[in-house]
């Protein structure tokens, strides 16, 4: 009697375990939401993801970066330069965040890169933008290559992005002021899904980014 007295308490905690793990798992795992909460939250996605032709962009000691390094990744990649003012050391600051929150959640990021492409090649070298990258975070990867280059994958990402006047001088940054400031989201089959667009922050980053790329 005794010995199944037992057997029960041990069945019934258990089971008080499997209910609270479930309980945990179903709080802690991020909801899905649809398109029109993600809108509200501040990213578009589109209705069928677009295809991106072949590019090749370099980073710090020369390694290449192709459209090859997309396959089997979420990339979040953002259109920005090392001497910018403002807008790109914020979105920066708050894609490190990003990444803060995700590792302290222990969410899954070995299939996930963060790319900061320079829109002044000119001035960026690629060890000058992946330096300014890392600076924000570690796992960010800065590339760059001559304009024509950047001219064609910006424009296949909706980037608005301008020539620089013939006589530019180092400080002179009219060329760049009208780059859109959208963070370009692009799956894991390489293809351009959507976008996430300004004003950012921690909360609404976190929710979108998560529902959109969390395992099936």
């Amino acid at each position: 009697m005794q010995k199944g007295i037992k057997v029960n308490l041990a069945l019934i905690i258990v089971f008080i375990i499997i209910v609270m793990s479930l309980f945990i798992s179903k709080l802690t795992t991020p909801r899905v939401l649809n398109n029109n909460e993600l809108l509200v939250n501040g990213l578009f996605l589109f209705e069928k993801p677009k295809q991106i032709s072949n590019f090749e962009f370099f980073s710090s000691n020369n390694s290449s970066f192709t459209k090859s390094d997309l396959i089997g990744k979420w990339t979040l990649m953002y259109f920005g330069f090392s001497r910018c003012p403002d807008e790109c050391p914020t979105t920066m600051y708050q894609l490190s965040k990003l990444i803060k929150v995700l590792k302290e959640k222990n969410y899954q990021l070995d299939n996930k890169q963060w790319v900061l492409v320079s829109i002044d090649p000119e001035r960026d070298s690629p060890e000058i933008i992946d330096t300014y990258a890392k600076g924000f975070d570690e796992d960010f990867m800065g590339v760059s290559n001559t304009r024509p280059m950047l001219l064609s994958l910006a424009t296949q990402l909706a980037v608005n992005n301008k020539m620089p006047p013939m006589n530019n001088e180092d400080d002179n940054h009219d060329h760049l002021d009208a780059h859109v400031n959208n963070i370009i989201l692009i799956n894991p089959e390489g293809k351009f899904v959507g976008f996430f667009r300004p004003p950012f922050d921690i909360s609404r980053l976190s929710l979108t980014y998560q529902s959109v790329t969390q395992p099936n």
